[in-house]
């Protein structure tokens, strides 16, 4: 069964506001194995010191610290989006795992910022790339405010910077609006979208896991050798960790290689 066409409708909302809320995109029974998941890492984690002290943990490319988690490589309802938005020849170069306990009372932090990292420093053209498309898939209800939410500011993954004080002070930018989403909701995001993390002052730990996809031609951040080595592992799941018969497969792919590739009776699988 190949990958389904997306509604014109959402991809003319991620392109025109940067960002399309997916309300369900995970079934409740893998939302609780991915609880369960994150629970044995998190515990590992605390106990190698990772986490830090206040309990929070952002673990980096962590899709091979449980096998669970290989079960956001390829969902059904957010992957022909990707696809949809960046075309057949895309792979997974990032993911990361944030863990974030209640917080005490703090003074407001500036934590708005674009994804990307030397992208957003060395190429020249604005306004910049999208080049990559991150999907937040949230495991803990962040269905209202105050929850530790992820806020963002709609359409603003047009332009390069975003207006802070010169006197350090910390606002609230114009627009910003909290992802208001429950456990299973998956928000697929333009890279450039400005956004932030809030202030979790609940009684809930906020828990989401991240998955970003870019062309198989710009490198990843994460490798998996030992996933790929499998004989399990699917052919699509095998394209989007970064499989390949050769480097060169990435910038002129074989069909062999890129098993998302449109074929005359739909998607190859």
């Amino acid at each position: 069964m190949g990958v389904p066409p997306v509604s014109p409708a959402l991809l003319d909302e991620l392109d025109a506001r940067g960002r399309v809320l997916i309300p369900g995109a995970l079934p409740e029974r893998l939302v609780e194995s991915l609880l369960e998941a994150v629970a044995r890492v998190y515990d590992r984690s605390r106990t190698l010191g990772a986490a830090s002290e206040s309990g929070s943990l952002h673990l980096l490319e962590m899709l091979d610290a449980d096998p669970t988690f290989l079960e956001l490589l390829d969902p059904p309802a957010t992957l022909p989006l990707v696809v949809a938005a960046l075309g057949w020849n895309a792979h997974l170069y990032h993911s990361h795992l944030d863990v974030h306990p209640p917080e005490p009372p703090a003074p407001p932090v500036w934590r708005w910022h674009q994804d990307g990292g030397r992208q957003n420093l060395d190429i020249e053209t604005s306004p910049r790339p999208r080049l990559s498309v991150k999907i937040a898939y949230f495991l803990s209800d962040c269905s209202l405010p105050g929850r530790g939410n992820m806020v963002v500011i709609p359409g603003s993954h047009h332009q390069d910077t975003l207006r802070r004080p010169q006197d350090g002070t910390v606002h609230t930018p114009p627009g910003a609006e909290p992802v208001l989403a429950r456990p299973g909701d998956a928000l697929v995001f333009d890279r450039r979208l400005w956004h932030s993390r809030s202030h979790n002052g609940s009684s809930h730990t906020r828990v989401a896991i991240f998955c970003a996809y870019t062309y198989r031609w710009i490198r990843p951040r994460g490798e998996y050798p030992l996933l790929l080595a499998d004989p399990r592992l699917s052919p699509i799941r095998r394209q989007l960790l970064g499989g390949a018969a050769s480097p060169l497969g990435h910038w002129q792919p074989q069909a062999s290689d890129v098993p998302l590739r449109p074929t005359a009776s739909g998607v190859s699988r």
